[in-house]
C-alpha cells in the first residue's frame, strides 16, 4: 500500500511555465524540489538536481532540504551512485535501502550516510532523448516507495525537463538576436561611419595640400589629425565586436543561419547534436567562418531550394556540417574565402571535406579537435 502523500499537479506545472521561469531555470527546478519534497514529506526528506557537465558527468546544482554542506556543486560521474546510474541509463530508478543497494555503484555512501538517507529516488530529466540531468528524491525514514510516488517523482521530472528546455531556448534565442545585433551594428558602423570617416580624412589631405602652411592649413590639420583617430577609435570597436563572440557555438550558429535566411530569403535548418562543447576564441572564430563562407557559397554558386547546418558534439572534436539539396558542382576549386577557412581549420588540427551527388545534394564538412 503507498503511504506517501501526492501532490497538486496541475498549479505546480502552470508555475513551471510562467514566464518568469524562461530566463530563470533555478526558479523552475526549485520548484520542482519543492514538489519533490512534497511527494515523500518535508520534514524527511531531501532534494537536489544534477546537471550535466561538457565532460559527460554531472554537477549537483540545487538542493533543497540538506543538513550538511556535502551536497551543494558535489561532481557526480555517469554511473557513479544512483543519480549518476539514471544519467547513464536515462530511466526513473529507486532503492529501498541505499546502502544495501546492489545495482549501484557505492561512491557516494559516506555523503548519503552523513545525510542520514535510508532510500532514494532518482528520474532523468530529458528532452528529445538528451538528457540533461537528473532529479533525485531521498528520504530518511525507512520504508519502500509506493506506485503513487514514483509515478509523481517522474512526472515532476518530465515538466522540470520541459522548463528547463524552454528556459534553455529562450536563452539560446536571446543570445542569437543580440549576436545578431551586434553584427548589424558593427557592418553599419564598418560601411557607413567608416566610410564617411575616410573620405573626411582624404579630403581634408587634399585641401591641406592646397592651402600650404598657413593658419587654416594647420588648423585642417589638427582635424586630420583627429578624424584620423576618431577612424582608428571606430576600426578597434568593429574589429573588438567581431572578435567579442561567446564560447557558445550553438548561439553563434544560430545567429549567422538567421542572419542568412533574412538576406537571402533561403530556408535553412539549424541542427545541434550531442553535447556541443564550448569553444575557444581559435576555434569559435574557425567554426563561424566556415559556417559563413559555405553559406554564401550555396547562395552564389547553388540552385538548392533547401539548406541544413549540423554541429555535431562528437568525442574529442566538433564536427560542422553545411548541406544544400542542389546539384553537385562540377569540379570545386576552393576560392580565397572557402581556402583561408581550410587553412584555418588546419592549423587547428582538423580538416575539411565535400561530397556530392545531383540525386542527394552537396555537403562540405569541417571538423576541429577540442
Amino acid at each position: 500500500m503507498d503511504t506517501d502523500g501526492g501532490m497538486a499537479s496541475d498549479p505546480l506545472l502552470a508555475t513551471l511555465l510562467d514566464v518568469r521561469s524562461l530566463f530563470d531555470p533555478g526558479s523552475a527546478l526549485t520548484l520542482t524540489l519543492r514538489g519533490a519534497l512534497d511527494a515523500l514529506g518535508q520534514r524527511s526528506s531531501v532534494a537536489w538536481v544534477a546537471l550535466a557537465e561538457p565532460d559527460g558527468g554531472l554537477v549537483i546544482e540545487q538542493v533543497l532540504g540538506e543538513r550538511t554542506s556535502e551536497l551543494p556543486e558535489l561532481s557526480v560521474g555517469a554511473g557513479q551512485g544512483l543519480t549518476g546510474n539514471v544519467f547513464e541509463r536515462a530511466a526513473v530508478h529507486w532503492v529501498d535501502e541505499y546502502v544495501a543497494a546492489s545495482s549501484i555503484t557505492h561512491e557516494f555512501d559516506s555523503v548519503i550516510e552523513a545525510e542520514r538517507i535510508r532510500r532514494m529516488i532518482a528520474a532523468p530529466l530529458s528532452v528529445d532523448n538528451a538528457v540533461l540531468g537528473v532529479l533525485s528524491v531521498g528520504s530518511r525514514d525507512f520504508g519502500v516507495f509506493g506506485d503513487r510516488v514514483i509515478s509523481d517523482v517522474e512526472q515532476l521530472a518530465r515538466r522540470a525537463s520541459n522548463a528547463l528546455a524552454i528556459a534553455r531556448a529562450a536563452r539560446a534565442n536571446a543570445t542569437a538576436a543580440a549576436l545578431a545585433e551586434r553584427r548589424r551594428v558593427s557592418e553599419e558602423l564598418h560601411d557607413g561611419v567608416g566610410a564617411l570617416l575616410f573620405s573626411l580624412v582624404s579630403r581634408t589631405e587634399r585641401l591641406q595640400r592646397r592651402i600650404g602652411e598657413t593658419e587654416v592649413g594647420l588648423e585642417v590639420g589638427a582635424l586630420q589629425e583627429e578624424l584620423a583617430e576618431v577612424s582608428t577609435m571606430v576600426r578597434t570597436l568593429v574589429s573588438g565586436w567581431h572578435q567579442s563572440a561567446t564560447d557558445d557555438v550553438c548561439a553563434e550558429v544560430t545567429g549567422i543561419v538567421d542572419d542568412f535566411e533574412r538576406r537571402t530569403g533561403f530556408d535553412v535548418l539549424a541542427l545541434f547534436l550531442g553535447r556541443v562543447p564550448r569553444l575557444d576564441a581559435a576555434r569559435m572564430q574557425a567554426v563561424t567562418r566556415f559556417v559563413g563562407i559555405a553559406l554564401s557559397n550555396v547562395e552564389r554558386h547553388s540552385k538548392a531550394s533547401r539548406v541544413t547546418v549540423t554541429v555535431s558534439g562528437l568525442p574529442g572534436q566538433v564536427a560542422v556540417a553545411v548541406f544544400n539539396d542542389g546539384p553537385a558542382p562540377a569540379y570545386l576549386v576552393p576560392g580565397v574565402g572557402l581556402g583561408g577557412a581550410e587553412e584555418r581549420i588546419a592549423r587547428l588540427g582538423g580538416s575539411l571535406d565535400h561530397q556530392g551527388d545531383d540525386n542527394v545534394g552537396f555537403t562540405v564538412r569541417a571538423r576541429i579537435p577540442v
